[in-house]
């Protein structure tokens, strides 16, 4: 049976893997609702950027879309000269007409009644959305099954500051909110994410796959490959991406039961500390290792829908 997925992204390129790959997955995972917060672009940006990037893919019935809430109180970078200005690469996509989001509120509330223990959610930006939630209806997260999310720098420099990854640093209160509030919260922190990358090699395989999405993410994908190469590495780290493989391949990761901190203010705002909790409750699971060669070569063949070896 398919995995309903609700989708929390402030959708930039490596959501828009994220979410090809989910749409990609068949029978594995349907996207039920995407809800956009404030991250890599504005609010009002990846709230356009959902429907934009679902148009482009030729969704014919989009999911239920909500928008959420942006960061306040911090002068906060975005990830332009990572993504583009639009956070899409600068890619030619479709305007998608009659496109209204609801608040992102009602997007959560029907998914957790129609699916209840067996929905996943998949942040991929701030926690904003998630820690609003908790805040004003706390019962309500309590009855998914799991939130999967991607953030923060366990034991490895950050991306965004020594101390922090991008997604955390944006919202440390939310983050820290989030994973200690008892909820089955998995982390797929930098650690894991930044060993999956993808190269000019696969972005061949995209570019001549039989399938269309495939050469929409091979032009998507350039953008911050080629960013990456003026700078010597020349390969592109899939967070988000990484982070879905949690759901649909979880064979390829090991995980530890932990505590897991976020440093609120300050100069190390957003850094996440480990930490032993014998309490159950307050255990998040961390994502520790993955096997990135297997999970690329699953990914892509999904994307491509083809077979074969990477």
């Amino acid at each position: 049976m398919a995995i309903p997925l609700l989708i929390d992204t402030d959708m930039g390129v490596d959501d828009a893997v994220a979410v090809a790959w989910a749409l990609a997955s068949g029978n594995e995972a349907r996207i039920v609702g995407m809800t956009s917060v404030e991250g890599n672009v504005s609010l009002a940006q990846a709230t356009a950027n959902i429907a934009r990037w679902l148009a482009g893919l030729g969704v014919a019935e989009m999911p239920p879309i909500g928008q959420g809430l942006s960061q306040t109180g911090r002068d906060m970078p975005m990830a332009s000269h990572v993504f583009g200005d639009d956070g899409l690469g600068g890619v030619d996509l479709p305007d998608p007409t009659d496109f209204h989001p609801t608040d992102f509120r009602s997007i959560y509330g029907q998914a957790i009644e129609a699916h209840g223990r067996d929905l996943t959610i998949l942040a991929i930006g701030p926690l904003t959305n998630l820690a609003a939630l908790l805040d004003e209806t706390p019962e309500l997260l309590a009855r998914v099954g799991r939130i999967v999310v991607m953030g923060g720098a366990v034991w490895c420099k950050g991306n965004i500051t020594p101390h922090a990854e991008f997604n955390f640093y944006r919202d440390p209160a939310a983050a820290a909110a989030v994973l200690s509030a008892g909820l089955p919260v998995s982390v797929v922190p930098l650690d894991v994410t930044c060993q999956v990358l993808l190269d000019e090699s696969h972005l061949a395989h995209l570019a001549r796959s039989r399938a269309a999405r495939g050469e929409l993410l091979a032009r998507l994908i350039r953008y911050p490959l080629v960013r990456e190469a003026d700078g010597g590495c020349g390969q592109f780290q899939v967070h988000d991406a990484t982070a879905l493989g949690v759901i649909l391949r979880p064979a390829h990761f090991l995980r530890a039961a932990m505590g897991l901190d976020v440093v609120t203010e300050g100069s190390e705002a957003g850094a996440s500390r480990p930490r032993v909790a014998k309490d159950k409750s307050r255990q998040v699971n961390v994502v520790i290792s993955v096997n990135a060669a297997d999970l690329l070569e699953d990914m892509l063949e999904s994307l491509c829908d083809e077979k074969f070896v990477v």
